[in-house]
């Protein structure tokens, strides 16, 4: 699926009011009506992404969503429960709470563990040397 960006769409700024999306949203909607713009099949288009753009970001919830995960927001309930699943299951295991931290390389090389917990501090001078 291709991403829309549903305030180019409505020709609205991030930080738009819901006052502000209402007006752009009526206004698009007149113009781009199918009934005003009889066999544009291009028309019929354009008004339905109106349409959805406006559904999204007229309501405070999914807006919220959109903003946050952008094209994959019908999926953000699913992406969270999974994630809060997750902390649950490592948090009873690891002390952190985070099995990244604790990802080893098949040798046993706690250079990955060090790199991970401290961001890779210190690997641009080894490389320079």
């Amino acid at each position: 699926m291709e991403y829309i960006d549903y305030y180019k769409v409505l020709g609205v700024e991030k930080n738009a009011s819901a006052d502000d999306i209402k007006k752009a949203y009526r206004k698009l909607a007149r113009k781009h009506h199918p009934d005003l713009n009889p066999n544009d099949p291009e028309a019929v288009k354009t008004f339905q992404q109106i349409n959805e753009a406006h559904e999204v970001l007229s309501d405070p919830e999914k807006r919220k969503k959109y903003d946050q995960y952008g094209k994959d927001w019908k999926h953000a309930e699913q992406f969270e429960q999974a994630q809060q699943q997750r902390q649950q299951e490592s948090g009873a295991q690891q002390p952190f709470g985070n099995e990244e931290y604790f990802s080893y390389s098949n040798e046993g090389d706690f250079s990955d563990f060090f790199s991970q917990m401290f961001g890779g501090m210190g690997e641009e001078r080894r490389q320079k040397m």
